[in-house]
């Protein structure tokens, strides 16, 4: 046992005091996305438990640590399915507090169980020596490939649900919510980690090479420290609009008549030109179809096949086209550009920079600095 600390104890000094603190803040948050809140609660307190046994493994290292190692180790395989539970249940509702199905549990029972046979069957020193041995290099290689591809199925199972949530949130809000982008991040971020074990894990038992700072114990270093900057972004995070996943809209079938979607695209022009309500920040579809008297899925078909666009481009549209006039009115003279575009109703200046390239072809400081002066 070493007695001085090295670098690598004191991160993982920090943090486990991280993971506690996060632990147990982000479970007395009770207005900001509880439900999934809960379950990040739960993804940094396995965090935290597995950097706790890489420190006494690193400081500690004994026959007796290693034989309790595989035990810890099972956690790996909850961190997939409770990941891909978090972002289910951040970014869409459902009539129930959402959980996956038993057998998702299935891979960590079976190793925990096998952690359990091995501590009960051998002493620390006859396991430490089988392994020395390389009596247990292929159960290890395939715990490690189960570890990789489980983890590599959720990831890909969240991100296809942050993929559908960036395309249905077009159908339902009139802004962009930052929390989907930063979660993008965060898939990329683990992908590469866990691209970086498979690398190390293929040089390892195939080349019999192997990398110091690429490995399992850095991995699962860096994923908890990624965790954790999710933790404090959801400390401040307001509560998301979440969307309903079963949610469909078939633009083919003509779900109103041409009387009945007539009158009713009359109704929202007019609530549109008369009433302006695109110049509250966070207007949804809801809020919309409320106004109208009618149901969400006919506003939602009518902007599909009707008007050709999605409740996003429609509202922002019409802000654009607030701006513009403000714009025309000389009135960007007194005023910012970030003023007007949010007095026209955007909640961000990346917003309103995307949407007036996307309506105007061209950037608001070039398309003030053609007008034709007064």
């Amino acid at each position: 046992m070493e007695d001085s600390f090295q670098i690598i104890d004191i991160i993982l000094i920090i943090g486990i005091c991280q993971g506690i603190f996060l632990t147990f803040t982000l479970q007395r948050i009770s207005n900001n996305n509880h439900s999934a809140n809960t379950i990040l609660s739960k993804l940094i307190l396995i965090a935290t438990m597995m950097l706790i046994g890489r420190f006494i493994y690193f400081r500690y290292s004994s026959p007796s640590i290693f034989h309790w190692s595989l035990l810890v180790d099972s956690l790996v395989f909850l961190f997939g399915p409770l990941f891909y539970i978090y972002i289910r249940r951040l970014l869409f509702k459902g009539k129930k507090t959402y959980l996956l199905p038993v057998y998702h549990a299935i891979p960590f029972l079976l190793l925990a169980i096998t952690a359990l046979f091995f501590l009960v069957y051998f002493t620390a020193e006859e396991f430490y020596q089988f392994y020395l041995d390389g009596n247990l290099n292929i159960i290890f290689n395939v715990i490690t490939i189960a570890m990789i591809v489980s983890n590599l199925y959720y990831l890909f199972r969240s991100y296809e649900l942050v993929k559908r949530f960036k395309k249905e949130e077009k159908q339902t809000f009139s802004f962009e919510q930052s929390p989907v982008n930063f979660l993008n991040a965060f898939l990329i971020s683990f992908l590469v980690c866990l691209m970086a074990w498979t690398v190390s894990f293929i040089n390892s038992s195939l080349l019999d090479r192997y990398f110091t700072y690429v490995n399992y114990e850095s991995v699962w270093v860096a994923i908890p420290v990624l965790l954790y900057v999710i933790g404090y972004f959801s400390l401040k995070q307001p509560e998301l609009f979440r969307i309903p996943l079963e949610a469909k809209i078939s633009e083919k079938k003509a779900r109103l008549s041409k009387l009945d979607s007539d009158l009713l695209k009359k109704k929202l022009d007019s609530l549109m030109e008369n009433e302006k309500v695109f110049l509250q920040h966070d207007l949804t579809l809801r809020e919309v179809a409320k106004l109208l008297k009618t149901s969400t899925n006919n506003i939602s078909w009518l902007l599909n096949s009707v008007y050709k666009t999605t409740f996003y481009d429609f509202i922002n549209s019409h802000r654009i086209k607030e701006f513009v006039k403000d714009v025309e009115e000389r009135k960007h003279l007194k005023n910012t550009i970030l003023a007007l575009s949010l007095d026209a109703g955007f909640n961000s200046k990346s917003t309103f920079n995307k949407a007036f390239k996307v309506v105007m072809k061209d950037t608001p400081s070039n398309f003030i600095k053609n007008l034709p002066a007064a």
